[in-house]
């Protein structure tokens, strides 16, 4: 008898122990795109401390910054956009956050709303065989993290059609199964939840610029799509859940260089949120962003793009929604942890950086002042879309006024300041970080810029760098304290240290 208990001791244990090792290897093998997405997600959705989930596609996770919302007005929120995804994938999407969050306030972006076949992987209605594998192969990013219950198998049925395919969706194992040559130490880590996360809330930032956006021609005015699609259906359909759940829905159209097309969805989705009684925010209209600086390719917004829209929608939600600061609450000190961050990174990102105009989108956010001189006959008064980038950040037309230079601005954010000279225009006292400063330019290679208090300190002219034509000072904005100062000689519309 004692020996049979043995016996099967000893097979439960190996049983057991065969469990934890395929366990331990499905959740080493399983690719960490959707757990490093979400592994936040479930766990400030445990504290119930998510105030606003994001909702969308690309246009979504690469727009909305949640770092900025919450370092801005305080609003807790999760971006669970997702590349390539549909409205009827943002739809389960949200049926499956919705199992572990009920947030206060819902933002769904309205892109893709032309969409009109039903399944993802429908090849017969959809010719365009590479936004199907986009759309399939992203899937993975929404939906690996989900757990295998009724939702998801609900899911997999409404948004896939070949059942092979929907078997890898429920049963992951089966695509990741081989992935044994590209295990790192991080797929080790996720077994016991130390696996790396996004320390964005779910959001990716992009920091290149598309200076060349290309221009369609506008559609009629209000027009609308004359039939109902699919992307219409299931924007009904997340309306109608938060509705019913009695969530706050916001419908947005993210700002980007659209297409006629994307004009006409945008009505479309206005036309939809009129019907329901919700509120919509259509930033293709207006002057969101910028979309000569502002876009990190025609179809999507680099980091300063996602400052400003992430602002706009902020904006909206402090005039509508009734959300609660949390800033000054001990209890959300992961989420000010996060967003010191992020800002963090963009203050490295900018001393690291080494293209002049990248350089100065990042400046334009804010973390640092800076001054930027450009002597007499730079090719900057010839190059078109350096002069826009200079107009944007100031705000004034003042580097058109005189066509060969000099020109000097001074960007102070803890100021809110912004002091620009032409020509002969001089600066004569005026209140920064650095102090009370002045300008003055004398001659071709030689200018004065100085603080009133110490004369013989002139920030602007060094024997070693006579041949640059473009100089770039930065400066700490609250202690006023001098951190970079570059040269940058204009050679060919190109600016190289």
């Amino acid at each position: 008898m004692k020996r049979k208990i043995i016996i099967a001791l000893k097979c439960i244990f190996f049983i057991i122990t065969v469990f934890a090792i395929l366990y331990g290897a499905t959740i080493a093998l399983r690719r960490k795109d959707s757990l490093y997405k979400y592994a936040d997600f479930f766990e400030l959705a445990k504290k119930d401390q998510i105030d606003v989930l994001f909702l969308g596609s690309s246009h979504t996770i690469n727009a909305v910054n949640p770092a900025v919302l919450y370092n801005n007005y305080g609003y807790t929120s999760y971006n669970m956009g997702g590349h390539g995804s549909l409205l009827q994938a943002t739809y389960w999407e949200l049926m499956e956050a919705l199992q572990y969050e009920t947030p206060e306030w819902v933002v769904v972006d309205a892109y893709m709303l032309e969409k009109n076949y039903r399944y993802l992987d429908d090849r017969e209605n959809n010719p365009d065989a590479s936004e199907i594998n986009t759309s399939i192969e992203q899937l993975h990013l929404n939906m690996d993290v989900w757990p295998l219950n009724k939702l998801k198998v609900e899911a997999m049925n409404d948004l896939v059609q070949d059942k092979d395919l929907k078997r890898e969706f429920l049963f992951d194992f089966i695509v990741y199964h081989n992935r044994w040559e590209y295990i790192t130490e991080d797929d080790f880590k996720s077994i016991v939840g130390n696996e790396s996360r996004n320390e964005l809330f779910g959001a990716e930032m992009r920091y290149d610029v598309e200076t060349a956006p290309y221009i369609c021609q506008r559609p009629e005015d209000g027009e609308v799509f004359a039939d109902e699609t699919v992307g219409m259906q299931y924007l009904s359909k997340i309306i109608e859940e938060c509705q019913d759940r009695e969530i706050g829905i916001l419908v947005t159209f993210n700002p980007f260089n659209p297409e006629t097309k994307d004009i006409v969805a945008a009505n479309t989705a206005g036309a939809i949120c009129n019907t329901y009684g919700v509120p919509y925010l259509n930033m293709l209209d207006g002057d969101v962003i910028d979309i000569y600086s502002d876009l990190n390719d025609r179809g999507h917004l680099n980091v300063t793009g996602a400052d400003k829209t992430t602002r706009a929608i902020g904006d909206w939600l402090k005039a509508n929604a009734g959300l609660v600061d949390h800033r000054d609450d001990e209890a959300y000190a992961y989420w000010e942890k996060l967003s010191n961050k992020y800002y963090d990174e963009i203050r490295e990102k900018i001393l690291s950086e080494d293209s002049l105009f990248t350089k100065l989108k990042a400046l334009s956010i804010g973390e640092y002042g800076f001054v930027l001189y450009c002597n007499e006959d730079s090719q900057v008064f010839t190059d078109e879309v350096m002069k826009h980038l200079i107009k944007e950040i100031a705000g004034s037309n003042v580097i058109y006024e005189t066509p060969d230079g000099p020109y000097i601005m001074i960007c102070d954010p803890g100021f809110n300041k912004v002091y620009e000279a032409s020509g002969d225009a001089a600066l004569d006292n005026v209140e920064t970080a650095m102090g009370f400063m002045n300008y003055r330019p004398v001659e071709k290679n030689f200018r004065l810029f100085y603080e009133t208090d110490d004369e013989e300190t002139n920030y602007l002219y060094d024997e070693d760098h006579v041949a640059e034509d473009v100089q770039l000072l930065i400066f700490d904005k609250n202690t006023g304290e001098v951190i970079d100062h570059e040269y940058y000689t204009s050679k060919g519309g190109n600016y190289g240290k």
